[in-house]
């Protein structure tokens, strides 16, 4: 089994702002710097043995960040990336309610369509997501790896393991700040292929001031009636 413990990246700015970065590529604020820091301490009971980043600079310094309290080495990969939102990018979510009424609400009922004007659709961020995480399953890191990414890919991954859809009227089920657990293993079958499953959603609270032991992290605590994704 190869796991994968999925982490957005600590605030920017522009995440305090409440506005649209996508591929807006900002620094962290200093307040994501302490984030950051503080969310290192957090992950040793996971044994984690290399950080796949997002090569954009918000991920990647919240990789070094922690990187340099674990000692763990991180490996950059292009393809988790941010989604691109387009012309979105720097506005609000008020704001594109009050300039284009409707837009919003017409794109979102799009599910895995959802593309903003001049952007990039939901279903191709989960292709080169997915083509990012199979490579370095197949590479030599060990067993776990934690990915420093963005909101959109996250999601993008686990909606489709959960087998969800977007439906604007789903409740959320992603926590902000907190750890994800995606595994690979073989598939069953015995034929040359793996099944993507969900371990664990909101595994850890990365802001919580508890810090979980060895022993909690041992215990089982899987979601129940999750969907498998073969690929």
């Amino acid at each position: 089994m190869k796991r994968f413990a999925l982490m957005r990246h600590a605030k920017t700015l522009w995440n305090l702002e409440k506005k649209i970065q996508g591929r807006e590529d900002l620094p962290l604020s200093p307040q994501g710097e302490m984030q950051a820091e503080k969310w290192a301490k957090k992950l040793d009971p996971f044994s984690i043995d290399i950080i796949i980043s997002s090569p954009m600079i918000r991920a990647h310094q919240t990789s070094i960040i922690i990187a340099e309290k674990t000692g763990l080495a991180i490996e950059l990969e292009h393809d988790l990336r941010e989604q691109d939102f387009g012309d979105w990018e720097g506005k609000t979510i008020k704001d594109l309610r009050a300039q284009f009424p409707g837009i919003l609400e017409a794109q979102e009922k799009r599910g895995w369509d959802f593309c903003p004007p001049k952007g990039e659709p939901r279903h191709q961020v989960l292709d080169r997501a997915m083509r990012a995480l199979t490579r370095a399953a197949e590479k030599k890191h060990g067993s776990q790896c934690l990915v420093v990414t963005h909101n959109s890919v996250m999601k993008c991954l686990i909606y489709k393991a959960l087998g969800l859809a977007f439906d604007p009227k789903q409740k959320k089920i992603l926590r902000p700040n907190h750890l994800h657990l995606l595994g690979r293993q073989n598939n069953k079958t015995g034929r040359q292929s793996y099944e993507w499953c969900i371990e664990q959603i909101n595994a850890l609270d990365l802001d919580s001031e508890e810090q979980v032991t060895k022993e909690e992290e041992k215990v089982p605590c899987m979601m129940k009636n999750h969907t498998e994704y073969l690929i």
